[in-house]
């Protein structure tokens, strides 16, 4: 399990580090996301562009972990600050 939460960490570090105004975002119960957070704003179709990025990212995730999806459901994922 540690491998499995050090893989969605790294994926998800690269997601962050790629899009330096996402803040974070809620995946739901259907592993879709929502409630996405960036500073600046994004405008609609930067906001679309990214919503496409993160899906297409935990699709990726997912195919390859399918294990992941227990792992992500009804989670907040955010930035960490260091």
């Amino acid at each position: 399990m540690d491998m499995l939460h050090d893989q969605i960490r790294d994926v998800m570090q690269t997601l962050f580090r790629r899009n330096p105004e996402l803040c974070g975002f809620l995946v739901q119960e259907d592993l879709s996301c929502s409630h996405i957070a960036c500073h600046p704003a994004l405008d609609r179709e930067e906001t679309r562009e990214l919503l496409d990025e993160i899906s297409a990212t935990l699709h990726e995730l997912l195919e390859q972990e399918p294990e992941a999806a227990e792992l992500l459901r009804g989670r907040t994922l955010a930035r960490s600050f260091h």
